[in-house]
C-alpha cells in the first residue's frame, strides 16, 4: 500500500493493462476487460472517463467485490440485499454516478446509449424505477397500445422495446427515459466495478502457454510435488430466450458486444497426473479470466504451507517426515466423536448403496474404478484427505506405518482413540463386510485399550448419558442414540 499512497486508481489500472494513461486507452481497455464494446466518441466516452474519475478519489484501502457497483445500480435507489452485504461505500459511489446521468435530456441518453452499444436487454432488465414494473402485473396501463400488448411478461417486455424504435427521445414516457437512465447507469457501474478490481490488487502476470482450445500457466511452489497451476478455456453460453435482446437498442449490430464466456480454474495435479481444480469462475472475457486466475495463484503461492484443495482437502505443500508439530499453522485433529459421527451418518444411508455393493472393504482404499474403502469414505466425511490410486498407502492399511505416514504428510493427526478405532476396523476380517461388523471389531478395540479407556473416551466423545455404558456403543444403532443424545442442537 506505501508504494501506491501517491498513485491514483487510474494510473494503476493503466499500468495494469500496459496502456498509456490517457482516457481514451483506458477506457477501451476497461471496457474490453469487462466484456464490452468500445464507448464511441462523445458523449458516452465522456460519462466513462467521468465515472473513472469519480471512482479514482476512492482510497486503495477501501476493497470491493466484484459486482458490487453493478448489483447496487440495478437497484438504485435501493440498496440491494446480498451475501455478504454490499459495503455503504457501492451505495454511496453509485449515487455519485448517477449524478452524472440525472440530468441528461431523452436526446442525450439515446445518445449516450447508442455510443454505449446498450442492447434490447440492457433496457428490459432496468426495471426497477419503475421501468417496466407495469407490464409485470396483470392490469391494463395507461401505456401506448397497451391494451394490445400481450399478457405474457416477456413478451410484454419485447413489445415495449418496440416503442423505442418508432418513437422520439422528445416523447419518450417516464418509464421509457427511466429505463434508459437505469441501463445507462448499470452500464457505468460495471465498468467501474472492472477499474476498481484491476487497480486494488498489483499485476501477477504469468507466462500462459496455449494448450488445445485454451491457455495455460504453471507456477513452481517450493516443497510442491507439482506446480501450481492455471487454466483459462472459452466456454459455451446458452442463447438468450430472445435472440433480439442480445442487439443493440440504437445502431448497427456490428457494435454489439459478442456475448462470451470465459472460465478460469485453479489447481494442482495428483502423482498420477490428473488435474484438480481447486478455484474457479467465469468471466466476460479472456483478459478478465486471466486476470482471475493469475490473481488467485498469486494468493495461493503467498500462502502456499496452508493452502488445501476444497475436495481433496490435501495439502498443496506435504510435510516431510518427522517435521510436523502440534504448532504447525494447517495442522488438523481428528478425534473419535467427528469418526464416529461418519460411520452413523454411513451407516444411516447404507440402504442407498448399490445393490451388488455386499459390505465394506479396508484396502485398497481406491482402486482402478475409483471406488473406496470404508476408511476413505469415512476420512471424506470429516473434510480429511485419503490415499488414493498411485499413493504408497494407497493399500496400506490403518494400523500400518505408511497410513499414518500419510496422514502426517498432510498435517492431519489423529487422537489416539480416532486412531485405534481406525486401526480396528480392519480386525472384523478381509474382504466386503457389513458396516455394522466393521464397527463393532473396531469399537471393541478401542475399549480393550487398557484402564484409562474411559478418560480417553470422556475426553474425545464426551461423557455418556447415564443410562449408557460405554460397551453399548459396539452396536450401531446405540451408538447413533448416543450422539443424539449429546448433541440435541444437531439435525437428526
Amino acid at each position: 500500500m506505501s508504494q501506491h499512497a501517491s498513485t491514483s486508481r487510474t494510473e494503476l489500472a493503466a499500468t495494469a493493462f500496459t496502456v498509456p494513461s490517457t482516457e481514451r486507452e483506458l477506457v477501451a481497455a476497461v471496457s474490453a476487460f469487462r466484456g464490452c464494446p468500445t464507448p464511441g466518441e462523445g458523449l458516452a466516452e465522456r460519462l466513462v472517463a467521468g465515472t473513472f474519475a469519480a471512482l479514482d478519489q476512492v482510497p486503495l484501502d477501501v476493497r470491493l467485490y466484484v459486482h458490487d457497483l453493478q448489483q447496487t445500480a440495478e437497484r438504485w435507489p435501493a440498496l440491494p440485499i446480498t451475501l455478504p452485504p454490499t459495503p455503504w461505500q457501492a451505495a454511496t459511489l453509485v449515487d455519485d454516478l448517477a449524478v452524472l446521468v440525472a440530468d441528461l435530456s431523452g436526446a442525450e441518453l439515446r445518445e449516450a446509449g447508442e455510443g454505449l452499444a446498450l442492447t434490447r436487454g440492457d433496457i428490459a432488465l432496468a426495471h426497477d424505477k419503475p421501468v417496466l414494473a407495469r407490464l409485470w402485473t396483470e392490469d391494463d396501463s395507461p401505456l401506448p397500445d397497451a391494451a394490445a400488448l400481450p399478457r405474457d411478461r416477456r413478451a410484454r417486455e419485447a413489445a415495449l422495446l418496440q416503442l423505442f424504435d418508432h418513437v422520439d427521445p422528445r416523447e419518450w414516457t417516464d418509464e421509457q427515459t427511466g429505463a434508459v437512465r437505469k441501463a445507462i447507469l448499470v452500464r457505468l457501474a460495471g465498468l467501474g466495478d472492472a477499474l476498481l478490481r484491476v487497480s486494488a490488487l498489483p499485476p501477477a502476470r504469468l507466462d500462459w502457454q496455449s494448450e488445445g482450445e485454451g491457455l495455460t500457466a504453471l507456477v513452481p511452489v517450493p516443497g510442491a510435488p507439482q506446480p501450481l497451476e492455471a487454466r483459462v478455456a472459452a466456454e459455451s453460453v446458452e442463447p438468450h430466450l430472445f435472440a433480439s435482446w442480445g442487439e443493440p437498442m440504437w445502431g448497427s449490430p456490428e457494435t454489439a458486444a459478442s456475448p462470451g464466456c470465459w472460465r478460469w480454474t485453479v489447481g494442482w495435479r495428483s502423482a498420477g497426473g490428473a488435474f484438480h481444480s481447486d478455484a474457479g469462475s467465469t468471466e466476460a472475457s479472456e483478459a478478465a479470466a486471466r486476470f482471475g486466475a493469475e490473481q488467485t495463484l498469486a494468493a495461493y503461492a503467498a500462502q502456499a504451507s496452508t493452502v488445501r484443495q476444497r475436495l481433496r482437502h490435501r495439502l498443496l505443500v506435504p510435510r516431510q517426515p518427522g517435521t510436523l508439530s502440534m504448532s504447525d499453522p494447517a495442522i488438523l485433529v481428528l478425534g473419535l466423536r467427528e469418526l464416529l459421527r461418519a460411520v452413523s451418518d454411513e451407516y444411516r444411508t447404507e440402504t442407498s448403496r448399490p445393490e451388488d455393493a455386499t459390505g465394506w472393504r479396508i484396502v485398497p482404499h481406491q482402486d482402478e474404478s475409483k471406488e473406496c474403502s470404508l476408511v476413505t469414505i469415512l476420512l471424506d466425511d470429516c473434510s480429511l484427505p485419503h490415499p488414493e490410486l498411485g499413493d504408497p498407502a494407497n493399500t496400506a492399511d490403518p494400523a500400518d506405518v505408511p497410513f499414518e505416514d500419510f496422514l502426517r504428510s498432510h498435517a492431519v493427526v489423529l487422537t489416539p482413540p480416532a486412531r485405534t478405532y481406525l486401526a480396528g476396523l480392519s480386525q472384523a476380517g478381509p474382504g466386503e463386510l457389513p458396516l455394522a461388523r466393521r464397527h463393532e471389531g473396531a469399537m471393541r478395540a478401542v475399549l480393550a485399550t487398557g484402564g484409562e479407556a474411559a478418560d480417553m473416551l470422556t475426553a474425545d466423545t464426551g461423557p455418556l448419558p447415564d443410562h449408557m455404558a460405554w460397551i453399548d456403543l459396539v452396536d450401531v444403532k446405540a451408538l447413533e442414540e448416543f450422539l443424539n443424545a449429546t448433541e440435541p442442537d444437531q439435525p437428526r
